[in-house]
């Protein structure tokens, strides 16, 4: 429980919402009219991995805040036996999603989160469009399509 608390504060105090001051906060958007997409991670920890967990969350968790405008919200979650983590990721829309994926595999975290994560299970909820879709399965990711995230989360 330690860890992920000492995970989760970090994460909560740099999150990678960016405030706008002129956005009206008084009136709320339904799901179905949102273009907002959320991806649900499940991950198992692999046991012979050399990535140090802890290292590997922050340098990857800085990457996003620093560098993807685009990310509305990004958390992980450890696991209270520590085997596995669910990752939780929120873009504007489904373009942003592809660029999120585009710069993941082209940048220096795609070998590692795969020496230290094996994939247990994508999940992806919101309006994703059909470029989204064909670029996952392009690039070999299965997803689940959901409609809502409602007791996904651990």
């Amino acid at each position: 429980m330690k860890k992920l608390i000492y995970l989760l504060v970090p994460l909560f105090l740099f999150s990678c919402v960016k405030v706008d001051d002129k956005k009206d906060t008084s009136s709320l958007i339904k799901n179905s009219e949102s273009d907002d997409i959320t991806f649900i991670i499940d991950l198992k920890i692999n046991q012979n991995t050399n990535e140090d967990l802890n290292v590997f969350v922050e340098e990857i968790t800085q990457n996003v805040i620093d560098k993807e405008d685009f990310c509305l919200e990004y958390a992980y979650y450890l696991s209270d036996d520590g085997v596995s983590v669910t990752l939780y990721e929120k873009y504007i829309n489904s373009d942003a999603a592809i660029k999120h994926g585009q710069n993941f595999m082209s940048g220096p975290f795609f070998d590692r989160f795969f020496n230290l994560f094996t994939l247990e299970k994508f999940i992806v909820t919101g309006p994703a469009s059909e470029e989204f879709k064909s670029f996952t399965k392009e690039n070999g990711f299965v997803i689940e399509y959901r409609n809502s995230i409602d007791g996904f989360l651990r």
